[in-house]
């Protein structure tokens, strides 16, 4: 369903009943990516997915988007939903937006789990980033799509055409102008203060990611005060689609002793 969320209409689904465990995505997603862990975390929690700004069913609105504003599109969220706390999920840029939203408001957060957890990009990354919102916003989705694709998963997954094909379509269903919006938010990203989170963190992280690399989660767990570190072999950068039941197990199995 769509939602009024602040300025934007808002894609959301939420299933399920009990403890609220919202799943926020990363750059280039939707809510889509999250389909087996919600078939899964629903039979025992309140899921909530949805679609950032300018992604998927979601408005696109004004081209300015920063961390900040994806944190308080969340918060506002979660208010709609009578949400007072949560688990929160998060992929790729979304676990920049789940980490600042931890920060702002800790006492909204039961627990992160971050799937290819990012860090403050270096330099090199910043402009890389800036580099490629102005390709999109000028030439589309299309001209990114395979340089994605190659550098986002496994060699072992590579061989699966349903999953490439997948993440390609989903790819290419970006509107450009949120695409780009959203690759300026995170080239010009912070890192947050980790040792101000105070609840339990997951860290989840394929050996082959080259996005946000095992070096980059490594980092995290060192900076975060509570801490857990999954590594997931033959994997890339799109664990929740290249090893579901993996990343399923350890969602439940670290919720379950909070």
């Amino acid at each position: 369903m769509r939602k009024q969320i602040r300025d934007i209409q808002v894609n959301v689904e939420v299933k399920g009943s009990g403890e609220a465990v919202v799943f926020v995505h990363g750059l280039g997603g939707d809510l889509n990516i999250w389909h087996s862990q919600v078939n899964t975390c629903s039979r025992h929690f309140k899921t909530v997915t949805y679609d950032l700004r300018g992604s998927g069913r979601t408005d696109v609105s004004h081209p300015d988007y920063s961390i900040e504003l994806f944190v308080e599109d969340l918060k506002a969220l979660l208010d709609s939903e009578s949400i007072e706390s949560a688990h929160i999920i998060a992929h790729s840029m979304g676990t920049l937006i789940a980490e600042h939203f931890a920060v702002s408001y800790p006492e909204a957060v039961k627990s992160l789990t971050l799937v290819g957890g990012f860090t403050e990009p270096p330099e090199g990354a910043r402009k890389a980033l800036s580099d490629r919102s102005t390709l999109v916003r000028e030439n589309g989705m299309e001209v990114i799509a395979d340089t994605i694709l190659e550098g986002g998963f496994s060699n072992y997954s590579k061989t699966n055409l349903a999953v490439m094909g997948l993440v390609r379509s989903l790819l290419l269903t970006n509107d450009a102008e949120g695409y780009a919006a959203s690759c300026r938010a995170l080239a010009e990203a912070k890192a947050i203060r980790h040792q101000e989170v105070e609840v339990p963190v997951q860290l989840i992280v394929g050996e082959e990611d080259k996005t946000t690399p095992l070096s980059m989660s490594k980092a995290l767990y060192n900076n975060f005060p509570n801490a857990d570190l999954v590594v997931l072999s033959n994997c890339g950068h799109w664990a929740t689609i290249e090893k579901p039941n993996e990343v399923n197990t350890a969602i439940l199995e670290f919720i379950n002793r909070i």
